[in-house]
């Protein structure tokens, strides 16, 4: 417990997607198996301490990539946070109806969390303020969608991940200085047409990254290999300082890996950036962006 809660600790000091973390994550950050943190959360010194997001339900066990962990004393925040929604609503949607009725979003929270959580959806439509990633139809039964699935994707064409308007709207392009054009699909260095106007770093970016997310299950951690990758016409220090820019306007984040869960291959250590003795190899979206 003592370790479990130090992590925890840590993750709220990071803020935005990095806490409340996910039971899968929180794993990998200690460093022990799944069933050692799982266990350590039901002991008598966890209880009244720290919450599990989802309850089990008889030998159902909550489902570790879709199970927030949290502070008790961080239970009314939580229930008001965009991670939370967001986690809710990947968790409620499916390929075949990726629009899901707001009822639906709090079933399976602890019960004192799933009470908050309504209470605070239905504020967050009245006041019309949703997560960037977010959108809603209103009426008599409100649906939620991710805009990345409000897509039309061309006839014929195999399905892939769209990219998410970060403003919970269709951007713009917006010029770079460097030639570069985004569509709904994979980022690439094309132009649109002749005379399209290219795009900018952030854009692009944010287009990367939401797409990679998206086929990596939204566990919101990208590697920065694979943003890299995902950009390969940006140079190296153009694409550090730039990030450096977006994590000081609170955008995003970089975490550390332990290497316990996932063994990093020499391309991915390559790829990461060294600050105060830690290899930052993982890009998070922050929630208070």
């Amino acid at each position: 417990m003592p370790k479990l809660l130090g992590v925890l600790e840590s993750q709220k000091q990071l803020g935005g997607a990095s806490y409340p973390p996910t039971l899968e994550r929180l794993t990998e950050l200690t460093g022990d198996t799944l069933a050692v943190t799982s266990k350590a959360l039901t002991t008598r010194e966890a209880k009244g301490r720290v919450l599990l997001s989802r309850a089990a339900g008889g030998k159902k066990k909550p489902a570790p990539g879709a199970t927030l962990v949290l502070l008790a004393e961080d239970l009314e925040a939580v229930a008001q946070s965009d991670r939370l929604m967001e986690v809710q609503l990947q968790s409620a949607r499916t390929a075949d109806a990726p629009a899901v009725e707001l009822a639906q979003l709090p079933k399976g929270l602890l019960p004192a969390l799933g009470r908050a959580f309504k209470a605070a959806l239905d504020q967050r439509i009245a006041d019309r303020r949703l997560p960037r990633a977010i959108g809603a139809l209103l009426g008599k039964k409100p649906l939620l969608f991710f805009l990345a699935d409000a897509v039309l994707p061309a006839a014929g064409a195999p399905a892939r991940p769209a990219a998410t308007a970060t403003d919970g709207a269709a951007r713009r392009a917006a010029p770079d200085g460097a030639g570069n054009a985004i569509s709904n699909g994979p980022v690439t260095s094309a132009q649109s047409g002749p005379g399209a106007p290219p795009i900018s770093f952030v854009d692009r970016f944010d287009a990367a990254f939401s797409s990679l997310d998206r086929a990596s299950g939204r566990l919101n951690y990208v590697t920065l290999h694979a943003l890299r990758a995902a950009l390969p016409d940006i140079p190296r220090d153009t694409f550090d300082t730039e990030l450096a820019a977006l994590r000081r306007q609170r955008r995003y984040s970089l975490d550390p890996s332990d290497g316990r869960h996932h063994q990093m291959a020499e391309a991915e250590r390559d790829a990461g950036i060294m600050e105060a003795g830690n290899l930052l190899v993982y890009v998070a979206r922050r929630d208070d962006a």
